[in-house]
């Protein structure tokens, strides 16, 4: 992966998981209730982590396919498989940590659990959707930003 595969996959999963943490917000406790502010620096920390994890996963991904770029090719479901596993199981373990062990925030009573393990189904949900839509946009940059490079055009002094 080169900095640029990081930075446009860190961008397309930031502005997505913010948006799907302000949307979450009314399943954690004491977050209806707390300041705009606070809110937003919440949900802009907890954003910020899912947006690693994503980067992780994509690394992940591209490591098993030997390909930074393997957005671009036909998505195969293995390296798709990998790819939501290995985001899927970073959530599940950090969300039981989170609001286990390291206290750092918990669910109300609206928030539906998994059976068992007790983690939320939004953070879950959030795995499946916000990577999703990620993709795609990932996906979009990078054909824009390949057309670019094939047409030697330098459009950076425009």
């Amino acid at each position: 992966m080169t900095i640029g595969s990081c930075f446009f996959n860190l961008v397309c999963q930031l502005f997505a998981a913010f948006f799907w943490e302000m949307i979450q917000v009314p399943f954690f406790t004491g977050m209806m209730e707390a300041s705009h502010g606070a809110v937003v620096w919440l949900c802009t920390r907890a954003a910020i982590g899912d947006a690693n994890i994503a980067l992780f996963a994509y690394g992940i991904a591209a490591a098993a396919t030997k390909d930074g770029f393997w957005i671009q090719g036909r998505w195969r479901r293995h390296v798709l498989g990998v790819y939501f596993a290995t985001g899927l199981l970073i959530t599940i373990v950090f969300e039981a940590w989170a609001t286990g062990a390291g206290q750092r925030w918990s669910y109300n009573d609206s928030m539906p659990l998994l059976p068992f393990i007790g983690t939320g189904i939004a953070p879950l949900v959030q795995w499946i959707i916000v990577p999703t839509v990620s993709l795609f946009g990932l996906r979009w940059l990078y054909r824009g930003w390949l057309d670019l490079r094939r047409q030697g055009g330098d459009y950076s002094r425009q």
